[in-house]
């Protein structure tokens, strides 16, 4: 194998791995916040079973949901990190880090990026104070300091509806370091269910976008490393044990041409195929 054919099939391959790394990311965060929604549920309905109020209770019930958005906040920095970063030089100008672009190396790319970042930051307010509140979370303090539960009833029905909600206070936010001109539009209890859900509804669409984009470097890299391994079946036999690329100087195996760890990529991104608008969704347990 000459030299610049290995260098291409590494580079294919390094490239479906830095891909296959960026999707576990996001699943991670996903499932992390879908865990955090279900924690709320969850307390809900023991709220409705179980009057009981104490201090043990209420402190378990703090410090689960401590755990799950303070764990889905550090998930989506560290995603929206890898995303896109600028970073200030001594000099004063930057250095941009974009996933995407990495992958690409086109400015059509990290043009397109860039856009959608304006967009968002414009048009969606709950994505941006989650961006604060990911700050809030690893300086300041835990997210959940109380939560409201229980039941309300409705005066034109015997219905009655299950209520949990998380409130942030303004006040509080303010004093851990989030900026006045963020919470302006926001009443004084900050519903921190709303705000995820908005929050990770922008993510989302950073990433279906982010897919669409590396879509065709991605193809590309699977076909350079599926011709090459197909190229030697068809030529040679007896290859029982698989195709190794080998320093066959060093005696020293590099890597397989086989790509069935890749099927893990093919099955996250069918996965998570859609934006998450969560917000549109009632949850009614009952056929009426």
């Amino acid at each position: 194998m000459e030299d610049n054919e290995f260098n291409e099939l590494n580079r294919a391959r390094n490239i479906l791995f830095r891909v296959l790394n960026h999707e576990e990311l996001y699943d991670n965060l996903i499932e992390s916040y879908v865990d955090a929604k279900s924690a709320m549920y969850e307390l809900s309905i023991r709220s409705v079973s179980d009057y009981s109020s104490n201090y043990n209770k209420s402190h378990y019930n703090r410090n689960k949901l401590n755990r799950l958005y303070f764990n889905t906040l550090n998930l989506s920095k560290l995603y929206l990190d890898k995303h896109y970063r600028e970073i200030k030089k001594e000099n004063g100008t930057k250095k941009v880090k974009c996933f995407s672009f990495s992958i690409t190396k086109t400015q059509d790319t990290l043009d397109s990026v860039q856009q959608q970042r304006r967009l968002i930051s414009n048009s969606n307010q709950d994505y941006m104070l989650g961006c604060q509140l990911r700050n809030f979370v690893q300086h300041s303090s835990l997210p959940v300091t109380n939560y409201v539960s229980g039941v309300r009833f409705s005066n034109k029905s015997e219905q009655a509806f299950a209520v949990f909600h998380i409130p942030l206070d303004k006040e509080r936010l303010i004093q851990g370091g989030i900026k006045k001109n963020m919470l302006v539009d926001y009443s004084n209890e900050i519903d921190l269910h709303k705000i995820m859900d908005g929050y990770i509804k922008a993510i989302s669409e950073i990433y279906v976008e982010n897919n669409r984009l590396i879509k065709d470097v991605v193809d590309s890299c699977v076909d350079i490393i599926n011709s090459k391994k197909k190229f030697i079946e068809d030529n040679f036999s007896k290859l029982n044990y698989g195709i190794d690329v080998v320093d066959v100087d060093k005696e020293k195996r590099l890597f397989s041409l086989s790509l069935e760890w890749f099927s893990v990529v093919d099955y996250l991104q069918q996965k998570n195929l859609h934006t998450l608008h969560f917000d549109n969704f009632k949850h009614n347990p009952y056929k009426y």
